[in-house]
Protein backbone atom coordinates (compact mmCIF):
# COMPACT_ATOMS: atom_id res chain seq x y z
CA UNK A 1 0.00 0.00 0.00
CA UNK A 2 3.14 2.40 0.16
CA UNK A 3 3.34 2.33 -3.38
CA UNK A 4 -0.03 4.37 -3.73
CA UNK A 5 1.48 7.74 -2.49
CA UNK A 6 4.39 7.47 -4.89
CA UNK A 7 5.58 10.13 -6.41
CA UNK A 8 5.34 8.45 -10.15
CA UNK A 9 1.59 8.02 -11.47
CA UNK A 10 2.76 4.83 -12.58
CA UNK A 11 3.63 3.42 -9.97
CA UNK A 12 0.76 4.83 -8.07
CA UNK A 13 -1.43 3.46 -10.58
CA UNK A 14 0.47 -0.09 -11.37
CA UNK A 15 -0.88 -0.16 -7.21
CA UNK A 16 -3.66 0.60 -7.26
CA UNK A 17 -4.39 -2.16 -9.79
CA UNK A 18 -3.09 -4.64 -7.82
CA UNK A 19 -5.03 -3.60 -4.70
CA UNK A 20 -8.41 -3.06 -6.39
CA UNK A 21 -8.29 -6.93 -6.92
CA UNK A 22 -8.17 -7.26 -2.98
CA UNK A 23 -10.96 -4.79 -2.28
CA UNK A 24 -14.53 -7.37 -2.74
CA UNK A 25 -16.11 -8.70 -0.04
CA UNK A 26 -15.10 -12.03 -1.66
CA UNK A 27 -11.30 -11.78 -1.64
CA UNK A 28 -9.43 -12.81 1.65
CA UNK A 29 -7.72 -10.11 1.91
CA UNK A 30 -10.45 -7.24 2.27
CA UNK A 31 -10.04 -7.80 6.67
CA UNK A 32 -6.45 -6.68 5.99
CA UNK A 33 -7.23 -3.69 3.70
CA UNK A 34 -9.90 -2.58 6.06
CA UNK A 35 -7.07 -3.46 9.55
CA UNK A 36 -5.09 -0.41 7.59
CA UNK A 37 -7.95 1.28 6.39
CA UNK A 38 -6.74 4.75 7.96
CA UNK A 39 -3.69 5.00 5.39
CA UNK A 40 -5.26 3.17 2.37
CA UNK A 41 -8.62 5.39 2.50
CA UNK A 42 -6.46 8.42 2.90
CA UNK A 43 -4.63 7.10 -0.61
CA UNK A 44 -7.18 6.58 -2.52
CA UNK A 45 -9.38 9.51 -1.47
CA UNK A 46 -6.18 11.87 -2.83
CA UNK A 47 -6.32 8.83 -5.72
CA UNK A 48 -9.71 10.23 -7.07
CA UNK A 49 -8.67 13.81 -6.90
CA UNK A 50 -6.13 12.96 -9.97
CA UNK A 51 -6.20 11.98 -13.61
CA UNK A 52 -9.48 10.27 -14.08
CA UNK A 53 -8.78 6.90 -14.99
CA UNK A 54 -6.81 6.43 -11.76
CA UNK A 55 -9.35 8.49 -9.82
CA UNK A 56 -12.24 5.84 -11.24
CA UNK A 57 -10.35 2.97 -10.32
CA UNK A 58 -9.86 4.51 -6.86
CA UNK A 59 -13.77 5.04 -6.57
CA UNK A 60 -14.15 1.29 -7.96
CA UNK A 61 -12.15 0.42 -4.52
CA UNK A 62 -13.79 2.08 -2.12
CA UNK A 63 -17.05 1.70 -3.25
CA UNK A 64 -15.92 -1.99 -3.03
CA UNK A 65 -14.94 -1.24 0.91
CA UNK A 66 -17.59 1.45 1.97
CA UNK A 67 -20.02 -1.34 3.01
CA UNK A 68 -18.14 -1.83 6.06
CA UNK A 69 -19.41 0.86 8.29
CA UNK A 70 -15.12 1.09 9.36
CA UNK A 71 -14.41 2.60 5.87
CA UNK A 72 -17.85 4.88 5.68
CA UNK A 73 -16.03 6.77 8.88
CA UNK A 74 -13.13 7.44 7.36
CA UNK A 75 -15.24 8.71 4.44
CA UNK A 76 -16.58 11.13 6.75
CA UNK A 77 -14.65 13.75 5.34
CA UNK A 78 -16.78 17.07 4.61
CA UNK A 79 -14.27 18.25 2.06
CA UNK A 80 -13.89 14.26 0.27
CA UNK A 81 -17.41 14.70 0.66
CA UNK A 82 -17.68 17.83 -1.63
CA UNK A 83 -15.27 16.53 -3.87
CA UNK A 84 -17.79 13.73 -4.23
CA UNK A 85 -20.78 15.39 -5.31
CA UNK A 86 -19.23 17.70 -7.78
CA UNK A 87 -17.77 15.15 -9.37
CA UNK A 88 -21.52 13.89 -9.80
CA UNK A 89 -23.08 17.94 -10.43
CA UNK A 90 -20.87 18.98 -13.03
CA UNK A 91 -22.47 18.26 -16.38
CA UNK A 92 -19.19 16.65 -18.62
CA UNK A 93 -18.15 14.49 -15.49
CA UNK A 94 -16.96 11.51 -16.86
CA UNK A 95 -17.12 10.17 -12.69
CA UNK A 96 -20.30 10.89 -11.88
CA UNK A 97 -21.46 7.36 -11.82
CA UNK A 98 -19.15 6.08 -10.04
CA UNK A 99 -19.06 8.74 -7.48
CA UNK A 100 -22.97 8.15 -6.97
CA UNK A 101 -22.14 4.92 -6.25
CA UNK A 102 -19.91 5.46 -3.71
CA UNK A 103 -21.92 8.69 -2.10
CA UNK A 104 -24.73 5.72 -1.74
CA UNK A 105 -22.69 3.48 0.27
CA UNK A 106 -21.25 6.89 2.38
CA UNK A 107 -24.82 7.30 2.97
CA UNK A 108 -25.10 4.83 4.85
CA UNK A 109 -23.75 6.58 7.88
CA UNK A 110 -26.47 8.98 9.23
CA UNK A 111 -23.56 12.11 10.16
CA UNK A 112 -22.57 11.99 6.43
CA UNK A 113 -26.01 12.33 5.67
CA UNK A 114 -26.15 15.24 8.08
CA UNK A 115 -23.33 16.81 6.48
CA UNK A 116 -25.06 16.15 3.13
CA UNK A 117 -28.09 18.16 4.17
CA UNK A 118 -26.19 20.95 5.64
CA UNK A 119 -23.42 21.54 2.66
CA UNK A 120 -23.13 24.34 0.48
CA UNK A 121 -21.36 25.12 -2.33
CA UNK A 122 -21.12 27.73 -5.55
CA UNK A 123 -24.20 27.45 -7.33
CA UNK A 124 -24.55 25.72 -11.21
CA UNK A 125 -26.34 27.92 -13.08
CA UNK A 126 -26.36 25.29 -16.03
CA UNK A 127 -27.89 22.84 -13.27
CA UNK A 128 -29.75 24.99 -10.58
CA UNK A 129 -28.92 28.47 -8.66
CA UNK A 130 -29.58 26.96 -5.73
CA UNK A 131 -26.16 26.77 -2.99
CA UNK A 132 -27.27 23.42 -1.26
CA UNK A 133 -25.88 20.40 -2.45
CA UNK A 134 -28.84 18.30 -1.67
CA UNK A 135 -30.73 20.90 -4.28
CA UNK A 136 -28.32 20.06 -7.17
CA UNK A 137 -28.37 16.23 -6.73
CA UNK A 138 -31.96 16.37 -6.87
CA UNK A 139 -31.55 18.35 -9.96
CA UNK A 140 -29.29 16.17 -11.31
CA UNK A 141 -31.06 12.96 -10.74
CA UNK A 142 -34.35 14.59 -12.41
CA UNK A 143 -33.21 16.19 -15.53
CA UNK A 144 -30.30 13.72 -15.64
CA UNK A 145 -32.50 11.19 -16.91
CA UNK A 146 -31.77 9.24 -19.72
CA UNK A 147 -28.66 11.01 -20.17
CA UNK A 148 -30.36 14.21 -20.28
CA UNK A 149 -27.73 16.28 -18.54
CA UNK A 150 -24.70 14.69 -18.64
CA UNK A 151 -24.03 11.91 -21.54
CA UNK A 152 -21.82 10.06 -19.43
CA UNK A 153 -24.03 9.66 -16.49
CA UNK A 154 -27.72 8.08 -15.84
CA UNK A 155 -27.67 9.49 -11.71
CA UNK A 156 -29.90 6.18 -11.46
CA UNK A 157 -27.94 5.07 -7.87
CA UNK A 158 -28.82 8.91 -6.52
CA UNK A 159 -32.01 7.32 -5.68
CA UNK A 160 -30.18 5.32 -3.42
CA UNK A 161 -28.83 8.05 -1.69
CA UNK A 162 -32.14 10.08 -1.38
CA UNK A 163 -33.19 6.47 -0.03
CA UNK A 164 -30.48 6.67 2.68
CA UNK A 165 -30.79 10.60 3.67
CA UNK A 166 -34.87 10.43 4.16
CA UNK A 167 -33.68 7.39 6.93
CA UNK A 168 -33.55 10.48 9.10
CA UNK A 169 -35.79 12.61 10.15
CA UNK A 170 -33.68 15.99 8.89
CA UNK A 171 -33.88 14.41 5.44
CA UNK A 172 -37.36 13.59 5.27
CA UNK A 173 -38.00 17.71 6.43
CA UNK A 174 -36.11 18.11 3.32
CA UNK A 175 -37.67 16.27 0.68
CA UNK A 176 -41.46 17.58 1.69
CA UNK A 177 -40.53 21.19 2.18
CA UNK A 178 -40.42 23.50 -0.86
CA UNK A 179 -37.05 24.53 -1.82
CA UNK A 180 -35.89 28.28 -1.53
CA UNK A 181 -34.66 28.33 -4.85
CA UNK A 182 -38.19 27.32 -7.17
CA UNK A 183 -40.83 26.64 -4.35
CA UNK A 184 -40.93 22.91 -5.43
CA UNK A 185 -40.71 20.05 -2.57
CA UNK A 186 -37.91 18.37 -3.55
CA UNK A 187 -40.19 15.00 -3.32
CA UNK A 188 -42.25 16.07 -6.38
CA UNK A 189 -39.17 15.59 -8.65
CA UNK A 190 -38.36 11.77 -7.58
CA UNK A 191 -42.00 10.43 -6.88
CA UNK A 192 -42.56 10.56 -10.91
CA UNK A 193 -40.09 7.78 -11.54
CA UNK A 194 -41.64 5.11 -9.34
CA UNK A 195 -42.76 3.21 -12.44
CA UNK A 196 -39.15 3.65 -14.57
CA UNK A 197 -37.61 0.66 -16.08
CA UNK A 198 -34.47 0.68 -14.14
CA UNK A 199 -35.38 -0.96 -10.92
CA UNK A 200 -32.34 1.30 -8.96
CA UNK A 201 -33.64 4.08 -9.86
CA UNK A 202 -37.07 3.21 -9.10
CA UNK A 203 -36.66 1.10 -5.96
CA UNK A 204 -34.50 4.00 -4.23
CA UNK A 205 -37.30 6.27 -5.33
CA UNK A 206 -40.18 3.83 -3.41
CA UNK A 207 -37.91 3.14 -0.51
CA UNK A 208 -37.50 7.59 -0.28
CA UNK A 209 -41.59 7.76 -0.42
CA UNK A 210 -41.57 5.01 2.12
CA UNK A 211 -39.63 7.25 4.48
CA UNK A 212 -41.33 10.29 3.97
CA UNK A 213 -44.63 8.30 5.08
CA UNK A 214 -43.25 7.83 8.72
CA UNK A 215 -43.22 11.82 8.93
CA UNK A 216 -47.20 12.03 10.11
CA UNK A 217 -47.75 15.53 10.74
CA UNK A 218 -47.39 15.77 6.94
CA UNK A 219 -49.82 13.41 5.66
CA UNK A 220 -52.29 15.80 4.25
CA UNK A 221 -49.44 17.52 2.11
CA UNK A 222 -48.57 14.39 0.91
CA UNK A 223 -51.78 13.12 -0.09
CA UNK A 224 -53.40 16.28 -1.23
CA UNK A 225 -53.46 16.42 -5.20
CA UNK A 226 -52.77 20.59 -4.89
CA UNK A 227 -49.64 19.66 -2.78
CA UNK A 228 -47.27 17.00 -3.20
CA UNK A 229 -49.80 14.47 -4.65
CA UNK A 230 -47.90 11.41 -3.99
CA UNK A 231 -50.70 9.15 -3.73
CA UNK A 232 -50.85 8.17 -7.43
CA UNK A 233 -47.11 7.51 -7.50
CA UNK A 234 -47.54 4.81 -5.00
CA UNK A 235 -50.57 3.08 -6.73
CA UNK A 236 -50.10 3.22 -10.30
CA UNK A 237 -47.21 0.66 -9.66
CA UNK A 238 -49.08 -1.62 -7.83
CA UNK A 239 -51.79 -1.36 -10.36
CA UNK A 240 -52.66 -4.11 -13.11
CA UNK A 241 -54.95 -3.78 -15.86
CA UNK A 242 -57.61 -5.42 -13.87
CA UNK A 243 -61.30 -3.71 -14.88
CA UNK A 244 -63.04 -1.21 -11.95
CA UNK A 245 -66.69 -0.30 -12.46
CA UNK A 246 -67.31 3.20 -13.28
CA UNK A 247 -68.00 4.24 -9.77
CA UNK A 248 -64.57 3.27 -8.41
CA UNK A 249 -62.77 4.71 -11.76
CA UNK A 250 -64.23 8.04 -10.55
CA UNK A 251 -62.86 8.08 -7.14
CA UNK A 252 -60.34 6.82 -8.48
CA UNK A 253 -56.98 9.79 -8.08
CA UNK A 254 -57.50 11.16 -11.80
CA UNK A 255 -53.69 9.50 -12.69
CA UNK A 256 -55.30 6.08 -12.34
CA UNK A 257 -58.35 6.55 -13.85
CA UNK A 258 -57.03 5.23 -17.39
CA UNK A 259 -55.27 2.54 -17.40
CA UNK A 260 -54.22 1.01 -20.52
CA UNK A 261 -54.84 -2.64 -21.16
CA UNK A 262 -51.57 -3.54 -21.38
CA UNK A 263 -50.73 -1.87 -18.17
CA UNK A 264 -48.05 -4.37 -15.98
CA UNK A 265 -47.94 -4.40 -12.05
CA UNK A 266 -44.31 -3.74 -10.63
CA UNK A 267 -42.48 -6.82 -11.23
CA UNK A 268 -40.41 -6.72 -8.16
CA UNK A 269 -41.78 -8.15 -5.04
CA UNK A 270 -39.49 -6.20 -2.79
CA UNK A 271 -40.15 -2.97 -4.37
CA UNK A 272 -44.13 -3.89 -4.14
CA UNK A 273 -43.59 -4.49 -0.55
CA UNK A 274 -42.08 -1.33 -0.42
CA UNK A 275 -45.15 0.42 -1.74
CA UNK A 276 -47.91 -1.53 0.82
CA UNK A 277 -45.29 -0.15 3.78
CA UNK A 278 -46.18 3.45 2.03
CA UNK A 279 -49.69 3.18 1.91
CA UNK A 280 -50.00 1.12 5.72
CA UNK A 281 -47.80 4.12 7.08
CA UNK A 282 -50.30 6.77 5.26
CA UNK A 283 -53.09 4.62 7.37
CA UNK A 284 -51.93 5.37 10.66
CA UNK A 285 -53.94 8.85 10.58
CA UNK A 286 -57.47 9.43 10.83
CA UNK A 287 -56.47 11.94 7.73
CA UNK A 288 -54.71 9.24 5.80
CA UNK A 289 -57.50 6.31 6.09
CA UNK A 290 -60.49 8.74 5.32
CA UNK A 291 -58.19 9.94 2.11
CA UNK A 292 -57.40 6.24 1.13
CA UNK A 293 -60.91 5.29 1.16
CA UNK A 294 -62.60 8.53 -0.33
CA UNK A 295 -60.02 7.45 -3.17
CA UNK A 296 -60.92 3.71 -3.52
CA UNK A 297 -57.70 2.51 -2.52
CA UNK A 298 -59.24 -0.64 -1.03
CA UNK A 299 -60.47 -1.99 -4.40
CA UNK A 300 -56.86 -1.90 -5.67
CA UNK A 301 -55.07 -3.43 -2.62
CA UNK A 302 -58.27 -6.29 -3.13
CA UNK A 303 -56.73 -6.57 -6.80
CA UNK A 304 -53.69 -6.65 -6.11
CA UNK A 305 -54.17 -9.39 -3.01
CA UNK A 306 -56.05 -11.52 -5.75
CA UNK A 307 -53.06 -11.54 -8.13
CA UNK A 308 -49.98 -11.80 -5.35
CA UNK A 309 -48.44 -15.10 -4.88
CA UNK A 310 -45.77 -13.82 -2.48
CA UNK A 311 -47.54 -14.64 1.32
CA UNK A 312 -45.47 -11.37 3.16
CA UNK A 313 -47.22 -8.30 0.90
CA UNK A 314 -50.80 -10.30 0.72
CA UNK A 315 -50.37 -10.09 4.49
CA UNK A 316 -49.36 -6.64 4.18
CA UNK A 317 -52.41 -6.31 1.87
CA UNK A 318 -54.67 -7.41 4.76
CA UNK A 319 -53.24 -5.04 7.14
CA UNK A 320 -54.15 -2.25 4.94
CA UNK A 321 -57.64 -3.43 4.45
CA UNK A 322 -58.25 -3.94 8.23
CA UNK A 323 -57.03 -0.24 8.81
CA UNK A 324 -59.40 1.28 5.81
CA UNK A 325 -62.28 -0.81 7.12
CA UNK A 326 -61.59 -0.16 10.77
CA UNK A 327 -64.48 1.44 13.47
CA UNK A 328 -63.22 4.74 13.97
CA UNK A 329 -64.85 5.25 17.03
CA UNK A 330 -61.67 3.37 18.16
CA UNK A 331 -58.43 5.36 19.42
CA UNK A 332 -56.06 7.00 16.78
CA UNK A 333 -53.28 4.61 15.16
CA UNK A 334 -49.69 4.61 16.94
CA UNK A 335 -47.54 5.61 14.01
CA UNK A 336 -45.43 2.41 12.69
CA UNK A 337 -41.28 1.99 14.00
CA UNK A 338 -39.29 4.09 11.52
CA UNK A 339 -36.54 2.35 10.03
CA UNK A 340 -33.26 3.41 8.64
CA UNK A 341 -33.26 1.69 5.08
CA UNK A 342 -34.20 -1.28 3.17
CA UNK A 343 -31.63 -3.31 3.36
CA UNK A 344 -32.34 -4.69 -0.64
CA UNK A 345 -31.85 -1.61 -2.08
CA UNK A 346 -27.92 -1.27 -0.79
CA UNK A 347 -25.53 -1.00 -3.20
CA UNK A 348 -22.19 -2.34 -1.67
CA UNK A 349 -19.65 -3.69 -4.15
CA UNK A 350 -18.81 -2.85 -8.25
CA UNK A 351 -17.32 -5.80 -10.11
Amino acid sequence: MDFLHQPSMEVRSIALEHILSFTPKTSQYQPLLIENRKTLCTDLKNLCRQDPMIAHEAMKGLINLSGDPRIQHELDDEAFLKHITLLITISKSVLADPACMLLSNMTKSESICVKLLEMKTNPLPELCESDKVMDQLVEAFHRGHKKAYNPQAEYHFLASVFSNVSGIRLGRVYFLEPSKYDGLAPLTKLQIFTEDKNIIRRGGVDSTVKNVCFETRQHEAILDADKLNTLPFILLPLCGNEEYDMEEFEQFPEEIQLLDDDKTRESDKVLRGILCDALLLLTTTRFGRDYLRNKQVYRVIQRLHAQEEDEEIKDKCDAIADMLIRDENGAEITPIDEEKEDDDMVIEEIA
